[in-house]
């Protein structure tokens, strides 16, 4: 019998936790090879990872840098808030290196 209250009270803590989970605000958009940010609209292929902040994003992207193998160390920039809008083009509300 006592199987019969864990259940439903398994389901409500799972349901009451799933509620406190928060989506990461900054996408991390990295381009190997390069010296310079491309000048086209953003690619979800370029897309490299989601984080909470800014400093977790930068300090992603520069361990990138880092470890890339190519005689350029590629550039980054972190997207704050980033979807793609009602003509299936990724935006987002601000960019920062």
């Amino acid at each position: 019998m006592k199987l019969r209250y864990t259940l439903p009270s398994v389901l409500l803590g799972l349901w009451l936790l799933s509620g406190c989970t928060k989506a990461p605000e900054w996408t991390l958009f990295y381009y190997p090879n390069t010296d310079i940010v491309p000048a086209e609209s953003l690619q979800v292929d370029d897309i490299n990872g989601y984080y909470d902040t800014l400093e977790q994003c930068q300090r992603k992207a520069l361990g990138m840098q880092r470890l890339s193998q190519s005689s350029t160390a590629g550039v980054y920039q972190c997207g704050h808030l980033c979807e793609i809008d009602a003509n299936s083009v990724l935006v987002c509300k601000t960019l920062s290196q």
